[in-house]
């Protein structure tokens, strides 16, 4: 069909439509290109001929082709005018010559006599997706050069609080002893922070590597839960390990370092967002599942904090992302614990899940898949393992 065939276009639509800046792609309810202007053309490399009476999935790369069709048809069902920058995020398109590139692509439907037709605006976001990605890395080289200037000194100053707490009263009073523990607390929770920092370049970059040996999680919850100890009595909470199963139940092959490093995240969470008079549980089970592969081995961290808003718990692997009581209490935190422990399960092949009701407490689940013959062999490499 071509453009004279559109009910109620006259030549005033159609001068406005080869006006616009963006690619105007005008399709039927069955997905049938009806109408394009000359930047569908030059964005493509079709020749518009060659575009009206095709299927619109003429311009849709092959990877996303089998859910296009069942996305359009609950468009279809359902339309509704989508602007551009919504929740569909890194979609792409095809061009002639077969290359693909980003775009994002907005939506607006229109009853004329002959049914339903659909007006796609899609913008090409190459230069921008470029523009973002370089910013990005500089950023994250950045982060990563004044971490490591600032793990340094900060080393230092724990090193020597250290070694003066090590001295008699003679030469230390009570007072400054006191003092010492204030400046080595704080010195220790900005250390945290840089290596927080370290992690996240690593993960960006891809360049997070995973010394793997078998590693007990119920070993390396009791560990976490005993660091954490004093944390929460001093906030008055009841702190509990639970670990069901037998011996060797909770093995798994990893790194030792960064799984805790995740537990410790977790439980500094938990103990951070749980009242006094709360109780923070790490619980270790092995779930064998239903198929096969040999289950997983999951780590709860459960706390009666006070909770996410529903809303809010999709976004709580983000990086930087504080829930709004967080910022609202003012919690101290940079919102990077989470998306870290996020990265690093994910380069061990493993999950991680929230599950969270405001005034009830949240539940961190962490499932691992378990250590086998074959991986515990493979064990003890020093293997960059790629988190994004």
């Amino acid at each position: 069909m071509s453009a004279d065939d559109i009910p109620h276009e006259d030549r005033y639509f159609r001068s406005l439509l080869e006006a616009a800046p963006d690619a105007f792609v005008i399709v039927d309810a069955r997905g049938t290109i009806r109408l394009v202007n000359a930047q569908t053309e030059r964005l493509f490399g079709y020749d518009r001929s060659e575009l009206v009476g095709q299927p619109v999935e003429i311009l849709v790369p092959e990877s996303a082709l089998g859910h296009h069709q069942s996305r359009r048809d609950g468009y279809v069902v359902d339309p509704h005018t989508r602007p551009m920058g919504g929740i569909d995020r890194d979609l792409a398109a095809r061009r002639k010559d077969g290359t693909e590139f980003p775009v994002e692509i907005s939506l607006a439907p229109l009853e004329t006599s002959e049914g339903l037709v659909i007006s796609a605006a899609v913008r090409d976001v190459t230069e921008r997706a470029r523009l973002q990605q370089e910013a990005d890395r500089m950023r994250e080289e950045l982060i990563a050069t004044v971490s490591h200037e600032l793990r340094t000194p900060l080393s230092s100053i724990i090193g020597y609080t250290e070694l003066l707490a090590d001295l008699g009263s003679e030469h230390l009073s009570d007072v400054a002893r006191d003092l010492l523990e204030v400046i080595e607390r704080n010195a220790q929770r900005e250390l945290r922070l840089v290596d927080d920092l370290l992690t996240v370049a690593s993960v960006t970059h891809e360049r997070l590597v995973l010394n793997t040996s078998t590693v007990d999680l119920a070993r390396l919850a009791a560990d976490a839960v005993a660091a954490a100890r004093p944390l929460a009595e001093a906030g008055g909470l009841t702190l509990l390990l639970e670990v069901e199963g037998q011996p060797g139940d909770s093995v798994v092959v990893g790194d030792q370092m960064r799984l805790g490093q995740v537990l410790d995240n977790l439980l500094t969470n938990a103990v951070k967002f749980t009242p006094a008079g709360g109780t923070v549980t790490v619980a270790v089970r092995r779930d064998e599942g239903s198929g096969a592969g040999g289950g997983s081995v999951v780590v709860d961290v459960r706390d009666t904090g006070v909770g996410v808003d529903p809303e809010e718990v999709p976004r709580v692997f983000e990086r930087l992302f504080r829930a709004r009581h967080a910022v609202e209490s003012h919690a101290r935190g940079a919102g990077l614990g989470l998306s870290i422990a996020q990265a690093i399960v994910t380069a061990h092949g493993g999950s991680i899940a929230v599950q969270s009701e405001p005034g009830v407490g949240t539940t961190v689940s962490v499932r691992l898949p378990p250590a086998t013959a074959q991986n515990s062999r493979d064990a003890g490499s020093s293997i960059p393992r790629s988190a994004s």
